[in-house]
C-alpha cells in the first residue's frame, strides 16, 4: 500500500477506522523488516518490540521452544541415540517502566504457567489481570517477579508462534496495555490508573504478527543450522585429514589462528595501509574456512611422502647395508664397502650434502658387484641415487610435485563445493597460500595484487607455522626468532607482504603459541621493513 493511497483513506474515515488502517499498515511494515533481518536474537527483539508498538503494551518477553537432547550411552543400533525433553527458554524480555537485569529462564512445557498453557495448547491466553486468574484454569501465575522488581503486571495476552507446519515454537507474551504510551508504570498504584485490557484487535493484531514472526524464525533458524552443520563438516573434514596424517590437523588449526588474528590486526591498523581494504564478518568467515581447509589437497598425497623423516625409510637402508656386506664378503674391499655405507648413513639425513659424500655416492652408484643371482647389479640403484642425492631436505623432485600438487588438489576439491555468496572466496584464498607477491610462488605464479590479501595472510602465516611446529616428524621445529629471521629475508626479496609481516610482529602475533613451541622471541625490531605491497 502507498502512502498516497494510504493517506486518501485515512482522510475519508473516522477516526477509529483511521485507527484500524494505521495498526495495519503498520503490520505490513513490520512484515517486511521481519523478513529482512537474519540474525535471530535481532530478529527475536524486532518482534517484541513491534509487538508491544502494536498493541501499546508496556512489557514482554519471548519464550522460544527448545530440545534438551541427551545421549544414551547405552544406546545399541536398535535404540534411540538421544533422548529429547521440550522446554521454552526465556529469549527476550523488555519493560519500558523498570530496568531489568536479564537472565536466561527456562519453563516447562507443560499447562502449569501461562506461557507453558500456550505452547502445549495452541490457545491464546488474554487475562485482563494475571492476579485474577479463572478459576479452573490448568496455569497459575507467581507473583516472585513482581515482588522482587516492584513492578506490578496487571493485564496479559499470552499468543502462541506457530510456523507452517502448525508446530508451535515459541510464545509472545505482552504485560499491561497502557491508555497513554509515554506514562511510566514504575508504581503499583500508577499501574492501576494507567493499563487496561487488551481487547479483540489486539489479539487479532498479534495473531497475525505472531504467523509472520513464526515464519521468520524458523527461517533464521535454519540459517543458524545450516551455519552450525558447515562449520561440523569443517571440522569432520579437517579431523579426517588428522586421522590420516597426524601433522596436518595441528597445523591448519594453528594457521587458522594466526591468520583471523592478522586479519583482525589489519582491520585496526590505520586505513592507508592497505588501501582501505577491511575485513568483513563474512570476510573473516571466508578466511577462517580457508585456513582450516588449505591443506585438504594433501588427501592425495602418498603417507609416505607427507610423513618422510629421512630421504630413504630404515628398511631401505637395511636393503643397502646388507648388500655392501654381500659385496665385502664376495671380493669388494671391506674398508672402501664400509666408507659407502658411512656415507649412506650420512646423506641419508636431511641436510646439506656434503661433496666428499656426494662424490661417495656417485662412485657408489657407478660400482658394480655380482648378485646372488649371478647377475651384474649397481652398489646403489637409481632410485636410492636420487634418493639419497637429494641437495637438502628429504624429498626428491618427484616427490616435491607431490607435495606442490597438494594445492591443485585443493583448489579442485573446494570449487566443487556450493559454497553460499559470502564463501565464494575460500577455493581462491585457500589456493593461494603457497604464492608469493614476486611471482615466484606456485602453482599459478601470482603477483602482487592478483593475490588477495586474504591469501597474502595464509602464505605468510604458513610458512611460520611450518618452520616453528614441533610436530613434524621430518624435521625439528626452529625457534621463533630463527623462524622470524628467515622470514624477514623473504620479505627482504620481495616475496612476502612487508606491510602484513610488521603487524604480525608489532601485535605479537608470533607469540601466539609459544608456549606450544616452547620458544619465546625477544621484541621485535623497531625499524619497519622497506618497501611492500597490499
Amino acid at each position: 500500500m502507498s502512502s498516497g493511497t494510504t493517506s486518501r483513506i485515512l482522510g475519508s474515515v473516522d477516526r477509529q477506522s483511521r485507527r484500524l488502517v494505521q495498526r495495519l499498515q503498520m503490520l505490513q511494515e513490520i512484515g517486511i523488516q521481519l523478513s529482512a533481518e537474519r540474525d535471530l536474537e535481532k530478529l527475536l527483539t524486532l518482534i517484541l518490540q513491534e509487538s508491544r508498538r502494536l498493541t501499546g503494551a508496556d512489557a514482554g518477553t519471548i519464550f522460544v521452544r527448545e530440545d534438551e537432547v541427551v545421549a544414551d550411552p547405552n544406546a545399541t543400533g536398535k535404540d534411540r541415540l538421544h533422548r529429547t525433553t521440550p522446554y521454552l527458554a526465556m529469549k527476550i524480555a523488555q519493560n519500558d517502566s523498570v530496568p531489568l537485569p536479564f537472565r536466561r529462564m527456562r519453563l516447562p512445557f507443560d499447562p502449569t504457567t501461562i506461557s507453558g498453557y500456550v505452547a502445549t495448547s495452541g490457545e491464546i491466553v488474554n487475562l485482563p489481570d494475571a492476579y485474577r486468574i479463572p478459576p479452573g484454569a490448568p496455569y497459575s501465575y507467581s507473583r516472585t517477579f513482581d515482588t522482587q522488581s516492584g513492578y506490578r503486571c496487571k493485564s496479559m495476552l499470552v499468543i502462541p508462534m506457530k510456523n507452517r507446519e502448525g508446530e508451535i515454537i515459541g510464545v509472545i507474551q505482552l504485560i499491561n496495555k497502557k491508555k497513554n504510551p509515554l506514562r511510566r508504570l514504575d508504581r503499583p498504584e500508577r499501574v492501576e490508573e494507567e493499563v487496561t485490557a487488551f481487547d479483540p484487535l489486539d489479539e487479532e493484531f498479534l495473531s497475525a504478527l505472531a504467523s509472520q514472526a513464526a515464519v521468520c524464525i524458523e527461517k533464521a533458524r535454519l540459517y543458524e543450522d545450516i551455519e552450525r552443520m558447515f562449520e561440523g563438516l569443517v571440522g569432520s573434514f579437517t579431523l579426517a585429514l588428522e586421522k590420516r596424517n597426524r601433522t596436518t590437523y595441528g597445523h591448519c588449526m594453528r594457521v587458522a589462528r594466526y591468520a583471523l588474528a592478522l586479519a583482525e590486526a589489519v582491520n585496526e591498523a590505520p586505513p592507508s595501509l592497505f588501501g582501505g581494504f577491511r575485513f568483513s564478518p563474512e570476510g573473516l568467515r571466508e578466511l577462517k574456512y580457508a585456513a582450516l581447509l588449505h591443506d585438504v589437497g594433501k588427501i592425495g598425497v602418498p603417507e609416505a611422502v607427507l610423513d618422510k623423516q629421512n630421504k630413504l625409510t630404515d628398511a631401505e637402508i637395511r636393503v643397502i647395508e646388507y648388500r655392501l656386506r654381500y659385496a665385502a664378503d664376495h671380493g669388494k674391499p671391506p674398508e672402501r664397502m664400509e666408507a659407502f655405507a658411512a656415507a649412506v648413513r650420512r646423506a641419508n639425513v636431511p641436510r646439506d650434502l656434503s661433496a666428499e659424500d656426494a662424490r661417495l655416492l656417485a662412485e657408489m652408484h657407478a660400482e658394480r658387484f655380482t648378485d646372488l643371482d649371478g647377475r651384474e647389479k649397481p652398489l646403489l640403484t637409481d632410485p636410492e641415487y636420487e634418493g639419497l642425492s637429494v641437495p637438502k631436505g628429504s624429498l626428491t623432485e618427484s616427490e616435491r610435485r607431490q607435495i606442490e600438487r597438494h594445492i591443485l588438489d585443493t583448489w579442485e576439491i573446494l570449487k566443487r563445493i556450493p559454497w553460499p555468496r559470502d564463501l565464494r572466496s575460500v577455493p581462491n584464498l585457500a589456493g593461494c597460500h603457497h604464492e608469493k607477491i614476486d611471482g615466484s610462488g606456485y602453482p599459478w605464479r601470482l603477483r602482487g595484487s592478483e593475490i588477495p590479501l586474504g591469501g597474502q595472510i595464509l602464505a605468510l602465516v604458513d610458512i611460520f607455522e611450518a618452520l616453528t611446529a614441533r610436530d613434524r616428524p621430518y624435521k625439528p621445529a626452529l625457534p621463533i626468532e630463527r623462524a622470524i629471521s628467515i622470514i624477514q629475508e623473504e620479505v627482504d626479496r620481495g616475496r612476502l607482504n612487508p606491510n602484513l609481516w610488521r603487524l604480525f610482529l608489532d601485535r605479537r602475533i608470533h607469540e601466539l603459541f609459544a608456549t606450544e613451541t616452547g620458544f619465546v622471541a625477544k621484541p621485535p625490531p623497531a625499524d619497519p621493513p622497506a618497501g611492500g605491497t597490499s
